[in-house]
């Protein structure tokens, strides 16, 4: 399967060991890739980039993964390798929403939801999964109308709201909603608890783009109220970090004649432009 948009993981100078684990502890996960600065992993299908950017940025639970297992023998597994040099957030327990259930950040920081259910009820075995809080309280709602008009097929498939006695939770903000946006699920949630943590570009999100035309497209859509960066990277107007990326720049940057040349052209770039890229790999 190749998504039209793929999670990107910000680790320092840790992504291979991260890669290296995520490969002994998942059952379905390989390597599909290895250069100096990135690493990309396949986890039951999904494809995730891990990054070795640096100390600059750091991931945090604001964007977590919500893992199914349809047998506690894996949960288990994957509980305790993590749990072990991690932090737990929820602690593996039963919870209404799932017979077991735990909510953990890995040795490296990532964060994950791990639960026990049906594959058939939840539709994706690896789920991105976005809390709104602090100043982004309360927002959902207004995310989800953004990313539909952005994103011409989405479908939201669900929406549990928070009910009268759930404070701190104001009643009708939203507990938990599932997207389905370009065939891919994500999951948002808010929570007006104190979190020290919001979105960051320690986890950003990359969409993968056939032309110009597209990346402009996305560019223009999804840095209204946002804030351009450079190198294709922009954040929204919830502070979530995408990367707006043409699909030819993988098959350039794989190329060792043509990559250096590449990279020079667009270090300097805020949004990428293919045909610069494309000459100037050439040059």
């Amino acid at each position: 399967m190749k998504e039209k948009i793929t999670p990107c993981l910000w680790f320092n100078n840790q992504a291979k060991e991260a890669a290296t684990l995520y490969c002994s502890v998942f059952a379905d996960a390989k390597i599909t890739a290895q250069s100096a600065i990135v690493t990309g992993i396949s986890i039951s299908g999904q494809n995730i980039t891990l990054l070795d950017g640096g100390p600059m940025y750091k991931p945090n639970p604001s964007i977590s993964f919500y893992y199914l297992c349809e047998k506690e023998e894996e949960l288990n597994r994957i509980w305790d390798a993590f749990s072990r040099e991690g932090k737990v957030l929820m602690p593996l327990d039963k919870y209404p929403w799932s017979e077991k259930y735990g909510w953990v950040n890995d040795k490296f920081g990532i964060s994950w939801q791990v639960a026990l259910g049906k594959l058939t009820d939840a539709g994706q075995k690896i789920t991105p999964c976005f809390l709104f809080s602090g100043k982004q309280y309360g927002r959902v709602d207004e995310a989800i109308a953004h990313y539909s008009s952005i994103f011409k097929d989405t479908t939201v498939k669900g929406i549990l709201r928070y009910g009268a006695n759930e404070s701190p939770d104001i009643e009708g903000k939203v507990k938990h909603a599932q997207l389905i946006i370009l065939g891919e699920q994500f999951m948002l949630m808010e929570s007006a608890l104190p979190h020290n943590f919001s979105f960051t570009e320690g986890i950003s999100l990359t969409i993968h783009c056939e032309s110009q035309e597209e990346i402009d497209y996305y560019w223009e859509k999804l840095t209204e109220s946002g804030e351009e960066s450079m190198c294709g990277w922009l954040k929204d107007k919830f502070g979530v970090s995408w990367q707006i990326i043409p699909v030819v720049l993988s098959k350039i940057m794989s190329d060792p004649a043509k990559a250096g040349k590449a990279a020079q052209a667009f270090m300097t770039m805020r949004k990428l432009n293919i045909e610069q890229i494309v000459q100037a790999s050439l040059s």
